[in-house]
């Protein structure tokens, strides 16, 4: 007897205790001496013989004798089967094995030429990209050397004759525009080169 039906079910067996006694044919002593077991064991036996006769029936009624009959002549054969050896089928569409080496041979080319084709196009957009590029880097250097001409030509009292009236001015931060000093205010620095 199992240590938890003896503490929690004051020595009776469970249900699982009963259908293990009935399935395997072992009785435990417990059986013996206590009449609440034995009759729950005796209700428990009923129950499953009847279900096991209904499912009984229930299979025949389903699997009738000549379905048997036709289900054990298939394993039958499928058995007799195993010892012969295996059939192999030709397709009817099967061509010769020269022919198949020429048309290897066909499709060969084919691949060769795609890549081949492929390879020229490549370079060939590598070529005209490079072109291109140094076409627009050129193009860039001209304008930057027209820019830096046009800044060159402009004289210095351009630079400076800003009309600071048009421009916003703020009341908070008016004490330090007065003290800030002005571009045409301040003289140009002249370096000396010593050398």
């Amino acid at each position: 007897m199992r240590l938890v039906d003896t503490l929690f079910r004051s020595g009776h067996l469970s249900d699982q205790g009963l259908v293990e006694a009935w399935q395997t044919g072992n009785r435990p002593a417990h059986l013996d001496q206590c009449e609440l077991c034995l009759d729950r064991t005796v209700e428990l036996t009923r129950w499953l013989d009847e279900v096991r006769h209904i499912a009984v029936a229930e299979a025949d009624a389903a699997f009738p004798p000549e379905r048997l009959a036709a289900q054990q002549a298939q394993i039958l054969r499928r058995l007799e089967q195993l010892d012969r050896p295996a059939r192999l089928i030709a397709f009817p569409n099967a061509r010769p094995a020269q022919h198949d080496v020429a048309a290897g041979t066909h499709w060969h080319r084919w691949v060769v030429a795609a890549a081949a084709a492929g390879l020229i196009v490549g370079v060939l957009t590598d070529h005209v990209t490079m072109r291109l590029a140094d076409h627009a880097q050129q193009a860039a250097a001209l304008r930057r050397q027209a820019a830096a001409t046009d800044a060159s030509r402009a004289s210095d009292d351009d630079l400076f004759s800003v009309d600071f009236a048009a421009r916003p001015r703020f009341e908070a931060l008016g004490p330090i525009d007065d003290m800030t000093p002005r571009a045409s205010q301040v003289e140009p620095i002249k370096v000396s080169s010593n050398r």
